[in-house]
């Protein structure tokens, strides 16, 4: 409950139309296309997911010995920050090098933002635009950007299931990130506070 009623007081809302929220959206450990990274062996496969506290989703793609690689996207409550995906702009090259919480990339946006409400309580709304910066969550190499997220953003970034960056790093690197239930308790936290600074714009 609190949580529902904190989403209702956050800052940003995301619009997206009817028709492409019929797109179903690509899962990050399946297939073997520009859309998608495949994990290659049980362990990537069943591997849950890991978050990092910028809202990073990490999922292993394929594990092999000391090195292993990794698709790195938007977590859902990082969608829920942001509207429609409008770019998505690679900051760096296929086979670079990139420190922790350094930029792999930055996906552009636009939708709307609720500002304080009026003397009826009615809550306004006006146009809004930003960059989201997509972080390493650990040292890593760069393999690829999801091509049909660069070619077509509105339509492919949807939530979550879509990566955007495959990266190479030293096995067993999701270990230093959070799992669902630590996440889940940050994400929490974080909706009260929006929650608090939404109530406080209020005459």
């Amino acid at each position: 409950m609190r949580r529902a009623l904190a989403r209702l007081a956050r800052d940003v809302a995301s619009r997206r139309s009817s028709d492409a929220r019929a797109v179903a959206p690509r899962r990050a450990t399946r297939g073997n296309h520009d859309g998608d990274a495949r994990g290659c062996c049980d362990a990537a496969a069943t591997s849950p997911p890991r978050f990092t506290s910028t809202h990073e989703i990490v999922n292993c793609a394929h594990a092999h010995g000391a090195r292993s690689t990794y698709a790195v996207g938007m977590s859902a409550y990082a969608f829920e920050l942001i509207g429609d995906a409008t770019r998505v702009e690679p900051t760096r090259a296929s086979g670079e090098t990139v420190a922790k919480g350094e930029t792999l990339a930055r996906v552009h946006w636009s939708g709307f933002t609720r500002t304080a409400g009026d003397e009826l309580y009615h809550s306004r709304w006006a146009n809004a635009s930003g960059t989201r910066e997509i972080a390493a969550p650990f040292d890593v190499k760069v393999v690829r950007y999801n091509m049909e997220a660069l070619r077509d953003p509105y339509m492919n970034v949807r939530g979550p299931e879509t990566w955007l960056a495959e990266v190479e790093a030293e096995s067993g690197s999701t270990a230093t990130l959070m799992d669902e239930e630590d996440y889940d308790a940050l994400v929490e936290r974080e909706e009260m506070a929006a929650a608090d600074k939404a109530n406080a714009a209020y005459p």
